[in-house]
């Protein structure tokens, strides 16, 4: 039986990291009644308050606690929790999704697990985390009759969107992927440090977006949960405008039998793909409707809402029981750390955003064959010898001098699917 919308119960959520994405989604919540914010989980409290003050939930309906007992009973009481306590919502009944947005690797994956292991649907904007961890993460969701997926309005979710939307017309798709403003390899934190700081950003978030790491990111969690794969490391990237879209990739020869996830640079914002049909009446109609000769065409989607679109993601986990974007099983892709600078040994590696390496998407089986290291998990590493810049990581030169959950979760994931890596390095 079908149940109508308006039969259906309130979406109880969990907001755990209150930064841009975090913040802003508790606004979407609280604005939309299909959903009811019961915990927002933030390390610093003061950010956490802020939110919810943003969001127009008044403070007489708020209880700090990092004690599950008078969480629940706050719940009971129809009071919002908050709690510094980043695993407290994955012990709380009320909580239907957790809804992650720190953007760390070790929270992200850690929330996760605890999450669904407690039987809740988790949607995170933290392509980073199922970049590094998602097939396993996805497998254990599986496990425990939950849904592990990113989410809707961030690039992977719209791509997966538009996959989804050119499949049911029956159209090959050739190329999807990205549109690209700003490309600086070699960006530090000092470099995006104006830039961060005008848009509220942390400095490594802004690092990443411009050196290119979460693009890439990005684009191994597409690839990842639809099987299209990049053509070369790092992909190719054309300059062109819409116009010439598919010129473009002809010239570069993408357009070969292949299906291939890239980026654009000159689109401005949203994502696209590109499409090949042979079939007479399609080329046909797609005439009529001004999308070209073909027989290949170019779909752009401008639009990138972000948090405003978030909460679609969240409704289509907790009633439809469907992941917006989660992997297919074993990895494709990996994001893998590259050297932003010359490397000596015995240096402690900052990873994501930082000033010594930047991410590239690359095939998993070379990955695999060559051992190389995701970044992933290269922040926890000390180089044990020298490394170039632009050189990959190879496990070979790191180690791991401790321990902590993400490195745990990638060892269980190459496990699983049985990826070997050097000896000793993890």
């Amino acid at each position: 039986m079908i149940v109508s919308r308006l039969e259906r119960p309130r979406i109880g959520v969990a907001v755990v990291g209150t930064g841009f994405f975090g913040a802003g989604l508790l606004r979407r919540l609280a604005a939309v009644p299909d959903f009811e914010p019961r915990v927002v989980a933030n390390r610093t409290l003061d950010h956490a308050l802020d939110a919810i003050r943003r969001a127009g939930i008044a403070s007489c309906q708020v209880v700090v606690t990092h004690d599950a007992r008078e969480a629940r009973a706050a719940l009971n009481a129809g009071r919002l929790v908050v709690t510094s306590d980043l695993l407290l919502p994955a012990a709380l009944d009320g909580v239907d999704v957790v809804a992650e947005a720190t953007g760390d690797v070790v929270v992200g994956s850690r929330v996760a697990h605890t999450a669904i292991q407690a039987g809740k649907h988790v949607v995170a904007a933290n392509p980073e985390t199922q970049a590094t961890v998602g097939p396993i993460l996805r497998v254990l969701a599986d496990a425990n009759h939950v849904i592990y997926s990113d989410v809707d309005g961030d690039e992977p979710g719209l791509i997966r969107s538009l996959l989804d939307e050119l499949a049911s017309m029956g159209l090959e798709v050739a190329v999807a992927g990205n549109c690209k403003g700003v490309l600086k390899r070699y960006a530090t934190p000092e470099s995006q440090a104006g830039f961060a700081a005008r848009f509220g950003l942390k400095p490594w978030i802004a690092t990443a977006a411009a050196d290119g790491t979460k693009l890439n990111f990005e684009l191994t969690v597409v690839a990842n949960a639809s099987g299209l794969t990049p053509a070369v490391r790092g992909m190719r990237g054309p300059s062109t405008d819409p116009e010439h879209l598919v010129e473009d990739y002809h010239r570069l020869q993408l357009l070969d039998g292949g299906h291939y996830v890239d980026y654009a640079h000159g689109l401005g914002s949203g994502v696209f793909a590109i499409v090949r049909s042979d079939h007479p009446e399609v080329q046909s109609d797609f005439r009529y409707l001004k999308l070209g000769e073909g027989p290949y065409y170019a779909f752009v989607r401008p639009l990138v809402m972000c948090h405003y679109h978030a909460p679609r993601s969240i409704s289509r986990a907790a009633w439809l029981g469907e992941p917006t974007v989660a992997p297919l099983g074993a990895p494709v892709a990996e994001t893998i750390a590259f050297a932003k600078r010359d490397l000596e040994a015995g240096a402690e590696l900052d990873g994501i955003g930082g000033f010594d390496l930047y991410g590239l998407i690359v095939r998993a089986d070379e990955a695999a064959r060559e051992c190389l290291v995701p970044i992933g998990v290269a922040q926890y590493g000390r180089l044990r010898r020298s490394v170039r810049k632009d050189e990959p990581l190879e496990y070979d030169a790191v180690e791991f001098a401790s321990d902590n959950f993400a490195l745990q979760l990638r060892r269980q994931q190459d496990a699983l699917f049985g990826v070997q890596v050097a000896a000793g390095a993890a």
